[in-house]
């Protein structure tokens, strides 16, 4: 099925799902819910298949250096691309918790459950029910003096234990979201990942293998470490990252 096709029919969903129960007759008004109630349980549906079409079309470009954001405003804005925080999945988990619990503190067993239940309501959310749950090992056994440390501290933990797969999937429930909005319908999804972490990109490559076999790997700006890159730039430009994506596109 085509992203369009599957547009079409999300948008005469919404028509009748979005009707205004106060312009119905009394009369009809048992009838209307009904209808409204399986549009809207229809759409739930027709979300989930615009979704695994756009994973079927993606291509995951993962973006390090530190001009990757830059490389990734301009993609997107530019290029059509759609891009996401690489570590948004976790910046999202340590807004959820209390600064007191583990600002200034040692980790330790009692604050990872609470990071668990937190995970536990995202992975619902993607509709991911089955996957091997945090567990509290001396690994994270440090002490965390602000957000950033705990951020860093969840990303690894969730990657090393979840897998960074996760980051791919919470990209794209991000994307189709916007997508469905933008009435995106092309034959190849551009996702960037971009981050400053180089570890964080090499570490994940494998994992969003799992997923898809379109995966590449670019370098904006000064990079300290080998990262593999499909295209590597040091000055971003329009011109110089049309110049990758269109590398990007023809290796697809």
């Amino acid at each position: 099925m085509s992203l369009g096709s599957i547009l079409d029919r999300i948008k005469a969903e919404k028509d009748v799902a979005e009707q205004d129960i106060n312009q119905i007759s009394p009369r009809a008004l048992p009838y209307k819910k009904g209808q409204i109630r399986s549009a809207k349980e229809r759409l739930e549906g027709l979300y989930i298949d615009y979704k695994n079409e756009m994973l079927k079309r993606a291509i995951f470009i993962l973006v390090t250096g530190n001009k990757s954001e830059l490389f990734a405003e301009i993609a997107e804005k530019d290029f059509k691309c759609f891009k996401v925080d690489g570590k948004e999945f976790f910046k999202e988990i340590v807004n959820e918790l209390h600064p007191e619990i583990y600002e200034g503190k040692k980790m330790n067993a009692s604050v990872f459950d609470i990071v668990g239940n937190v995970l536990e309501d995202k992975m619902k959310r993607l509709d991911i029910m089955s996957y091997d749950s945090l567990r509290f090992t001396t690994d994270y056994s440090r002490v965390v003096k602000n957000k950033n440390e705990m951020v860093n501290l969840v990303k690894d933990a969730v990657v090393n234990i979840v897998g960074g797969e996760v980051v791919a999937l919470d990209a794209l429930e991000k994307v189709a979201a916007r997508a469905v909005n933008d009435n995106y319908k092309s034959k190849l999804v551009p996702i960037l990942i971009h981050t400053n972490d180089e570890n964080f990109v090499t570490s994940v490559s494998d994992n969003f293998r799992v997923l898809t076999p379109k995966v590449v790997r670019v370098s904006a700006g000064d990079v300290k470490t080998d990262i593999n890159p499909i295209s590597s730039i040091e000055e971003i430009t329009k011109e110089t990252v049309e110049e990758a994506l269109k590398k990007i596109a023809t290796n697809a």
